[in-house]
Protein backbone atom coordinates (compact mmCIF):
# COMPACT_ATOMS: atom_id res chain seq x y z
CA UNK A 1 0.00 0.00 0.00
CA UNK A 2 1.37 3.46 -0.80
CA UNK A 3 0.34 5.09 2.57
CA UNK A 4 2.94 2.41 4.03
CA UNK A 5 5.58 4.25 1.91
CA UNK A 6 5.36 7.10 3.46
CA UNK A 7 7.77 8.66 5.52
CA UNK A 8 7.42 10.34 9.14
CA UNK A 9 8.34 13.31 7.93
CA UNK A 10 5.63 12.85 5.04
CA UNK A 11 2.62 11.94 7.53
CA UNK A 12 3.54 14.92 9.76
CA UNK A 13 3.51 16.97 6.72
CA UNK A 14 -0.35 15.06 5.51
CA UNK A 15 -1.97 15.32 8.62
CA UNK A 16 -0.69 19.39 9.03
CA UNK A 17 -1.56 20.15 5.62
CA UNK A 18 -4.97 18.88 6.14
CA UNK A 19 -5.06 20.58 9.53
CA UNK A 20 -3.99 23.95 7.65
CA UNK A 21 -6.68 24.21 4.68
CA UNK A 22 -9.50 22.90 6.65
CA UNK A 23 -8.80 25.98 9.25
CA UNK A 24 -8.43 28.16 6.10
CA UNK A 25 -11.68 26.98 5.03
CA UNK A 26 -13.65 27.08 8.03
CA UNK A 27 -12.62 30.81 8.51
CA UNK A 28 -13.18 31.97 4.58
CA UNK A 29 -16.56 30.43 5.18
CA UNK A 30 -17.51 32.25 8.02
CA UNK A 31 -16.05 35.65 6.87
CA UNK A 32 -18.27 35.15 3.73
CA UNK A 33 -21.45 34.53 6.22
CA UNK A 34 -20.37 37.13 7.78
CA UNK A 35 -21.70 39.37 4.69
CA UNK A 36 -25.66 37.60 5.25
CA UNK A 37 -25.58 39.77 8.55
CA UNK A 38 -23.81 43.13 7.11
CA UNK A 39 -24.30 43.10 3.60
CA UNK A 40 -20.52 44.33 2.79
CA UNK A 41 -19.79 42.97 -0.49
CA UNK A 42 -16.27 43.07 0.11
CA UNK A 43 -16.46 40.02 2.90
CA UNK A 44 -17.44 37.44 -0.08
CA UNK A 45 -14.04 38.62 -1.49
CA UNK A 46 -11.81 38.31 1.66
CA UNK A 47 -13.67 35.16 2.42
CA UNK A 48 -12.54 33.74 -1.14
CA UNK A 49 -9.00 34.97 -0.32
CA UNK A 50 -8.92 33.43 2.81
CA UNK A 51 -9.64 29.92 1.29
CA UNK A 52 -7.31 30.34 -1.83
CA UNK A 53 -4.61 32.04 0.24
CA UNK A 54 -2.99 28.56 0.53
CA UNK A 55 -3.59 27.14 -2.56
CA UNK A 56 -0.32 26.51 -2.77
CA UNK A 57 -0.68 23.78 -0.63
CA UNK A 58 -3.26 22.33 -1.89
CA UNK A 59 -1.62 19.57 -4.00
CA UNK A 60 0.38 17.87 -1.05
CA UNK A 61 -2.67 18.37 1.23
CA UNK A 62 -5.32 16.68 -1.10
CA UNK A 63 -2.56 14.29 -2.49
CA UNK A 64 -2.36 13.07 0.96
CA UNK A 65 -6.22 12.93 1.08
CA UNK A 66 -6.20 10.57 -1.72
CA UNK A 67 -3.66 8.56 -0.79
CA UNK A 68 -5.39 8.12 2.30
CA UNK A 69 -8.70 7.07 1.07
CA UNK A 70 -7.69 5.37 -2.60
CA UNK A 71 -3.75 4.70 -2.17
CA UNK A 72 -3.19 6.68 -5.07
CA UNK A 73 -1.22 9.99 -5.29
CA UNK A 74 -2.31 12.82 -7.31
CA UNK A 75 -0.77 13.08 -10.93
CA UNK A 76 1.86 15.22 -11.60
CA UNK A 77 -0.09 17.63 -13.80
CA UNK A 78 -3.01 17.67 -11.75
CA UNK A 79 -0.66 18.50 -8.15
CA UNK A 80 0.84 20.89 -10.42
CA UNK A 81 -2.62 22.93 -11.52
CA UNK A 82 -3.83 22.55 -7.95
CA UNK A 83 -1.02 24.11 -6.24
CA UNK A 84 0.62 26.54 -8.45
CA UNK A 85 -2.24 27.24 -11.18
CA UNK A 86 -4.73 28.53 -8.70
CA UNK A 87 -2.36 31.18 -6.93
CA UNK A 88 -4.27 34.25 -8.74
CA UNK A 89 -7.23 33.30 -7.80
CA UNK A 90 -6.75 34.94 -3.80
CA UNK A 91 -4.55 37.34 -5.57
CA UNK A 92 -7.56 38.63 -7.81
CA UNK A 93 -9.67 38.81 -4.82
CA UNK A 94 -7.65 40.42 -2.82
CA UNK A 95 -7.12 43.08 -5.70
CA UNK A 96 -10.57 43.83 -6.08
CA UNK A 97 -11.33 44.04 -2.24
CA UNK A 98 -8.27 46.52 -2.00
CA UNK A 99 -9.87 48.80 -4.90
CA UNK A 100 -13.13 48.82 -3.57
CA UNK A 101 -12.34 49.63 0.30
CA UNK A 102 -9.47 51.97 -0.77
CA UNK A 103 -10.19 53.41 -4.29
CA UNK A 104 -13.46 52.67 -5.16
CA UNK A 105 -13.56 54.61 -7.93
CA UNK A 106 -10.33 53.08 -9.44
CA UNK A 107 -11.44 49.49 -8.43
CA UNK A 108 -11.84 48.22 -11.78
CA UNK A 109 -9.20 49.91 -13.50
CA UNK A 110 -7.22 48.59 -10.33
CA UNK A 111 -8.43 45.04 -11.01
CA UNK A 112 -8.22 44.82 -14.56
CA UNK A 113 -4.43 45.82 -15.22
CA UNK A 114 -3.59 43.12 -12.17
CA UNK A 115 -6.28 40.89 -14.01
CA UNK A 116 -3.89 41.28 -17.25
CA UNK A 117 -0.57 41.14 -15.74
CA UNK A 118 -2.04 37.49 -13.90
CA UNK A 119 -3.41 36.40 -17.46
CA UNK A 120 0.09 36.15 -18.93
CA UNK A 121 1.27 34.40 -16.14
CA UNK A 122 -2.11 31.81 -16.40
CA UNK A 123 -0.84 31.90 -20.47
CA UNK A 124 3.02 30.79 -19.79
CA UNK A 125 2.00 28.47 -16.72
CA UNK A 126 -0.47 26.09 -18.61
CA UNK A 127 1.98 26.61 -22.33
CA UNK A 128 4.77 25.39 -19.65
CA UNK A 129 3.16 22.55 -18.34
CA UNK A 130 1.84 21.47 -21.95
CA UNK A 131 5.48 21.72 -23.00
CA UNK A 132 7.17 19.94 -19.84
CA UNK A 133 6.24 20.76 -16.05
CA UNK A 134 9.58 20.44 -14.96
CA UNK A 135 10.11 23.95 -16.35
CA UNK A 136 7.58 25.34 -13.98
CA UNK A 137 8.29 22.65 -10.72
CA UNK A 138 10.47 20.07 -9.49
CA UNK A 139 8.91 17.33 -7.29
CA UNK A 140 10.91 16.36 -4.56
CA UNK A 141 8.73 14.01 -2.34
CA UNK A 142 5.20 13.22 -2.72
CA UNK A 143 4.21 16.16 -0.78
CA UNK A 144 6.63 18.44 -1.47
CA UNK A 145 7.97 20.26 -4.73
CA UNK A 146 10.95 23.35 -5.83
CA UNK A 147 9.21 25.68 -7.62
CA UNK A 148 11.43 27.30 -10.73
CA UNK A 149 11.74 30.73 -12.21
CA UNK A 150 8.18 31.33 -13.74
CA UNK A 151 6.32 30.02 -10.61
CA UNK A 152 8.80 31.75 -7.96
CA UNK A 153 9.03 35.05 -9.58
CA UNK A 154 5.04 35.40 -9.89
CA UNK A 155 4.53 34.59 -6.38
CA UNK A 156 7.35 36.74 -5.58
CA UNK A 157 6.21 39.98 -7.43
CA UNK A 158 2.52 38.73 -6.21
CA UNK A 159 3.99 39.38 -1.91
CA UNK A 160 5.25 42.02 -3.17
CA UNK A 161 2.27 43.66 -4.24
CA UNK A 162 -0.08 42.21 -1.32
CA UNK A 163 2.40 43.96 1.08
CA UNK A 164 2.61 47.35 -0.48
CA UNK A 165 -1.38 47.52 -0.91
CA UNK A 166 -1.68 45.78 2.44
CA UNK A 167 0.54 48.60 4.15
CA UNK A 168 -1.64 51.20 2.14
CA UNK A 169 -4.63 50.16 3.59
CA UNK A 170 -3.38 49.61 6.76
CA UNK A 171 -2.23 53.56 6.60
CA UNK A 172 -5.82 54.42 5.72
CA UNK A 173 -7.52 52.29 8.52
CA UNK A 174 -5.00 54.34 10.96
CA UNK A 175 -6.47 57.14 9.88
CA UNK A 176 -10.15 56.38 10.97
CA UNK A 177 -11.62 58.07 14.18
CA UNK A 178 -12.53 54.26 15.44
CA UNK A 179 -10.13 52.66 17.04
CA UNK A 180 -12.01 49.38 15.99
CA UNK A 181 -11.12 50.31 12.41
CA UNK A 182 -7.37 50.70 13.53
CA UNK A 183 -7.07 48.09 15.23
CA UNK A 184 -7.98 45.96 11.94
CA UNK A 185 -5.71 47.25 9.34
CA UNK A 186 -3.51 46.22 11.74
CA UNK A 187 -4.32 42.93 12.48
CA UNK A 188 -5.22 42.22 8.80
CA UNK A 189 -1.46 43.63 7.83
CA UNK A 190 0.42 41.52 10.20
CA UNK A 191 -1.18 38.20 8.88
CA UNK A 192 0.52 38.93 5.97
CA UNK A 193 3.32 39.91 6.98
CA UNK A 194 3.12 36.77 9.12
CA UNK A 195 2.01 34.84 6.03
CA UNK A 196 4.98 35.84 4.45
CA UNK A 197 7.68 34.85 7.25
CA UNK A 198 5.55 31.25 7.30
CA UNK A 199 5.74 30.77 3.71
CA UNK A 200 9.74 32.14 2.82
CA UNK A 201 10.46 29.45 6.04
CA UNK A 202 8.73 26.60 4.51
CA UNK A 203 10.35 27.02 1.44
CA UNK A 204 13.74 27.70 2.57
CA UNK A 205 13.96 25.26 5.84
CA UNK A 206 14.47 21.29 5.30
CA UNK A 207 11.66 19.51 5.72
CA UNK A 208 11.26 17.56 9.24
CA UNK A 209 8.82 17.10 11.45
CA UNK A 210 9.72 20.08 13.54
CA UNK A 211 9.99 22.26 10.39
CA UNK A 212 6.34 21.58 8.86
CA UNK A 213 4.81 21.90 12.44
CA UNK A 214 7.05 25.45 13.04
CA UNK A 215 5.83 26.70 9.28
CA UNK A 216 2.45 25.20 8.99
CA UNK A 217 1.41 26.80 12.60
CA UNK A 218 2.91 30.34 11.59
CA UNK A 219 0.61 29.97 8.50
CA UNK A 220 -2.68 29.34 10.59
CA UNK A 221 -1.52 31.80 12.88
CA UNK A 222 -1.70 34.17 10.22
CA UNK A 223 -4.88 32.84 9.17
CA UNK A 224 -6.46 33.63 12.60
CA UNK A 225 -5.08 36.92 12.72
CA UNK A 226 -6.66 37.54 9.52
CA UNK A 227 -10.36 36.42 10.63
CA UNK A 228 -9.82 38.93 13.63
CA UNK A 229 -8.70 41.81 11.61
CA UNK A 230 -12.01 41.01 9.13
CA UNK A 231 -14.52 40.14 11.74
CA UNK A 232 -12.89 41.72 14.88
CA UNK A 233 -14.97 39.56 16.94
CA UNK A 234 -16.75 41.75 19.94
CA UNK A 235 -14.89 39.49 22.63
CA UNK A 236 -11.58 40.70 21.78
CA UNK A 237 -12.96 44.12 20.36
CA UNK A 238 -14.13 44.72 24.12
CA UNK A 239 -9.88 43.74 25.04
CA UNK A 240 -8.28 46.32 22.60
CA UNK A 241 -10.56 48.80 22.86
CA UNK A 242 -11.38 50.59 26.57
CA UNK A 243 -13.73 52.91 26.83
Amino acid sequence: MVIESLTSVELVQGFIEITQLTLNFVLGIRIIMKYINIKRFELITIGGMTIFLTSAWWGSGLSFLSILFFDVPLSENIYIIISYGLIPVASLLWMYSFGLLVYPHYRWKIFFVYLTFNLVYVGIFFYYLYVDPSLLVLRISKFDSETQIVVTSFIIITLIISLATNFIFMRKSLKSEQPKIRYKGIFIFCALVTFVVGAVLDSIFSLTPITVVITRSILMISSILQYIGWIMPEGIAKILIKE
